[in-house]
């Protein structure tokens, strides 16, 4: 937390940082990163056993797909050593382990399949199947980012961000931050206004505080709006009002934002009764958006697909509702990527 002010007792502070985002399957240890889902795309898709693989995963045959793509793997193919990657994270076929998964992903990150460089940082900051490095996983981040991967960009701020750390650089955090927000994920915009707002790798300013905070609130993004409040309330940026305060922290405690509670209601307390009715009412007047905040990762970034499959596919991938990380199928050469949004969509054929 940040140190209240001395000059107002009852000051609220800003968070620093919420923990960062629990993705798909991404397992919670000092940092909760999440996996691209399964990229059934083969470097080799000519092979009998890698469309056999396919076959039996997309019936559920797991220890079969892994005998089928076991050969390819072998002699080379990355996407298939991807495969093998994630399926041992998953322990799909075959027992979990992650030390395997890093051996997998290892070949097909050294080949410059994105997913694997940034599915091997994940293992790198999380410590599992590797020692924990934030220097190692920084270094796949980055590959996996100059090939477009969005949330690597997410997760180089988070790693440059953590505190007391040996990667910590908040002037890298705010630059990766920025890369991320301005392609519109909501949870960048949101750490980015916390930089300004705290005055961390940029000169304190509660203006751009305020414009990332506004920008990820109106995405949807909880903790957004409480910091809002927040800043009404401290007078930090804009006159105090604690009308404001009240309406952002209702609203945000409609959302669910586990802070907002408490701060509701310590703001309810030092108004008037004439004054909560018109917060209220002004709380009531925002509408959160009606679709979630837009996913990190872009879905036509990774894995493109040739021209012609995208004139005889059904549906453009743009169109296609973003995959889970958990167990996400693409057949041929569709594309696909992984966020914490709804279920994965069915696969393409090619």
């Amino acid at each position: 937390m940040v140190p209240a002010p001395s000059r107002n007792v009852d000051i609220f502070t800003t968070a620093f940082h919420l923990p960062l985002r629990t993705l798909g399957k991404g397992v919670v240890v000092k940092v909760i990163l999440s996996f691209f889902g399964l990229l059934l795309i083969g470097a080799l898709p000519g092979t009998a056993d890698f469309r056999a693989g396919v076959e039996a995963y997309e019936r559920g045959d797991y220890a079969t797909a892994w005998h089928e793509w076991q050969p390819s793997a072998d002699r080379g193919d990355p996407n298939a050593e991807y495969n093998l990657g994630l399926m041992s994270v998953l322990g799909q076929g075959v027992t979990q382990n992650y030390q395997e998964a890093a051996d997998w992903y290892r070949k097909a990150a050294d080949q410059g399949v994105a997913a694997a460089q940034y599915n091997l940082g994940v293992l790198y900051a999380n410590g599992q199947g590797v020692a924990a490095d934030p220097a190692q996983a920084i270094q796949w981040f980055l590959k996996a980012a100059e090939q477009g991967i969005g949330d690597a960009e997410v997760n180089l701020g988070q790693l440059y961000s953590q505190p007391k750390s040996a990667s910590q650089n908040y002037s890298e955090a705010v630059k990766w931050y920025r890369k991320a927000a301005e392609r519109g994920v909501a949870s960048a915009a949101f750490d980015l206004g916390v930089l300004y707002d705290v005055g961390q790798g940029v000169p304190q300013d509660y203006d751009e505080a305020i414009q990332w905070y506004t920008k990820a609130a109106e995405a949807g993004y909880a903790p957004a709006l409480t910091n809002l409040g927040i800043l009404y309330y401290n007078a930090q940026g804009v006159k105090r009002d604690l009308e404001q305060a009240y309406a952002w922290f209702a609203r945000a405690q409609k959302m669910g934002e586990p802070r907002a509670g408490e701060l509701f209601r310590t703001t309810a307390e030092r108004m008037k009764p004439k004054e909560v009715k018109k917060a209220q009412l002004l709380a009531e007047q925002w509408t959160p958006p009606s679709s979630p905040p837009k996913p990190s990762l872009e879905e036509d970034v990774l894995f493109k697909q040739p021209q012609t499959a995208i004139a005889t596919s059904s549906a453009s991938p743009a169109n296609q509702p973003p995959a889970t990380g958990s167990a996400d199928l693409v057949t041929g050469s569709a594309d696909r990527s992984t966020d914490d949004a709804p279920a994965a969509p069915a696969p393409q054929q090619q």
